[in-house]
Parts: C-alpha cells; sequence; structure tokens
C-alpha cells in the first residue's frame, strides 16, 4: 500500500501481492487479505486468494494482478468486505446518534466527586460561587443522563446538590 494512505486499522483490505518464490509457480501477481495485527503492531498480508502462498506485505498500490484466479474471486471478497465495512460504519452512527450530550467525561467526574466524596458541601464551600454553579451544573447535567438511561424522566437534581442556593431561604 502506499505510504501517503492512511488505512483504518479496524478494517480489512484487498492489495496485491507477489508470490514466493518457490520453484515452478507462475511469476503472478496475487490478491490478498490486508490486515492490521495488534500483537504485532504491523500490517500482514496472507495467502492470496487463489491459495498460493505469496511474500509478506502489500505491493504498491496500482499494481496489475496478473493471477486470473485471484482475480476470479474480486468480486466475491470485495463484496464481503465493502459490507463488513459497511455494518461498521453503522455501529459507528448508531454509536454517536446513542451519545448523549451530557455524558462527558467531564460532567461524570463532577458527578463522582458528588456521589463519593460524602463533602460536596465541605468541597465546593472552599469554590466561588461561579465555580460552585458550573460544578454543580456538571453534576445536574450527568444526573439528567443517568436518569435518562435509567428511564425515569421525573427524577430531579440531588437533593443539597446547590446548598448555597439554600441556605439563603
Amino acid at each position: 500500500m502506499n505510504e501517503q494512505t492512511t488505512l483504518d486499522r479496524e478494517r480489512r483490505y484487498l492489495v496485491p501481492v507477489a508470490r514466493l518464490d518457490l520453484p515452478g509457480q507462475p511469476d503472478d501477481v496475487h490478491l490478498s487479505l490486508y490486515e492490521w495485527l495488534p500483537q504485532f503492531e504491523e500490517w500482514a498480508t496472507g495467502l492470496a486468494l487463489c491459495g498460493y502462498s505469496t511474500t509478506q506485505g502489500a505491493l504498491q498500490e496500482g499494481t496489475e494482478v496478473t493471477c486470473r484466479s485471484c482475480e476470479a474471486y474480486r468480486a466475491q471478497y470485495q463484496a464481503i468486505l465493502d459490507g463488513q465495512a459497511q455494518a461498521a460504519d453503522e455501529r459507528s452512527a448508531r454509536k454517536r446518534q446513542a451519545a448523549h450530550e451530557a455524558d462527558t467525561v467531564e460532567n461524570g467526574a463532577w458527578h463522582t466527586v458528588w456521589l463519593e466524596s460524602g463533602k460536596w458541601r465541605w468541597t465546593t464551600s472552599k469554590m466561588t460561587t461561579p465555580q460552585r454553579e458550573y460544578a454543580a451544573d456538571r453534576v445536574a447535567a450527568y444526573s439528567r443522563y443517568l436518569a435518562e438511561c435509567d428511564n425515569d424522566p421525573d427524577r430531579g437534581e440531588p437533593t443539597g446538590l446547590r446548598w448555597w442556593r439554600e441556605a439563603g431561604r
């Protein structure tokens, strides 16, 4: 593959590969699957589509495939790879759609501080009022997100979250 080409490590590609230099084999350029192997942190090719052994690694993009058997399998393999890529794209799109704007690392972190510290009032008393409001807004946003996850739309803000407002009543 071309050095400038950025490949998705979650997908496999069809690439031209050279034959393994064994006696009696035709000097053909074959097609092989090209995939990322995380255990080796490298891209690798396998056998040719026709079953012949090949040298490791892809040839330059655009190299002509001369093996007729590999070419006969190309459309079938490409259709499968395209289907896998489309399914992966659809999964990613569904995941993005399911993401809630309040489900952020920051909101989750503030919610954990509120939930686990047991000293929310003490922690926020060290802040300015705008800082307290910001922290409470983060906790409230994440609480709304959790309420949606739990299918509990009537759940309000956690009690005591904005203690400084309640103190003035």
